[in-house]
């Protein structure tokens, strides 16, 4: 056998094996896209509901307060995320166990790898997939928090020059 024909024989194993893997992540990352939106949805009710009265207020201190509760928020939908990662890891059997799955999950979310857990055969790039989706949702929760930030800088400065 020539090295051309092992090279493409390579290639499509490759394929194949991170092409089976996007489909197999489709579940944890719709989840997780419901899970995340979501908490995006709390976000957005709670600031409504709370953000805004203060936005036109006085009290910077208050509004502080909104915006570590939004936070908090925000960080309780991305931990859902690693938990949805970890359940669906557990499940297929990739880890030995829910302690193992929590572990790898955290590190593949936030991108910093775990440390001496690894999946292996045809799960080995999987965490990737994980870290693609979290990038994502690191993205629209940076994306909301602006927006509300930016909206009370603007009050806030309309507020100073009397808009």
């Amino acid at each position: 056998m020539d090295t051309a024909h092992l090279s493409e024989q390579a290639i499509l194993t490759v394929d194949f094996e991170y092409g089976t893997q996007i489909l197999a992540a489709l579940l944890p990352m719709a989840v997780t896209v419901i899970f995340h939106g979501l908490g995006i949805g709390m976000v957005h009710h709670f600031f409504r509901r709370h953000g805004k009265p203060l936005v036109h207020g006085p009290h910077a201190a208050a509004r502080t307060v909104v915006i570590i509760a939004i936070v908090a928020i925000l960080l309780a939908t991305h931990f859902v995320g690693v938990v949805v990662w970890a359940g669906f890891y557990f499940l297929m059997k990739m880890v030995p166990n829910i302690g193992a799955a929590m572990y790898f999950s955290v590190g593949s979310y936030t991108t910093l790898g775990s440390d001496g857990i690894k999946l292996y055969g045809r799960w080995r790039g999987f965490g990737g997939f994980e870290a693609m989706t979290a990038m994502l949702m690191f993205g629209w929760s940076t994306a909301v928090l602006a927006s509300i930030v930016q909206k009370q800088i603007g009050r806030a400065s309309c507020r100073e020059r009397v808009c």
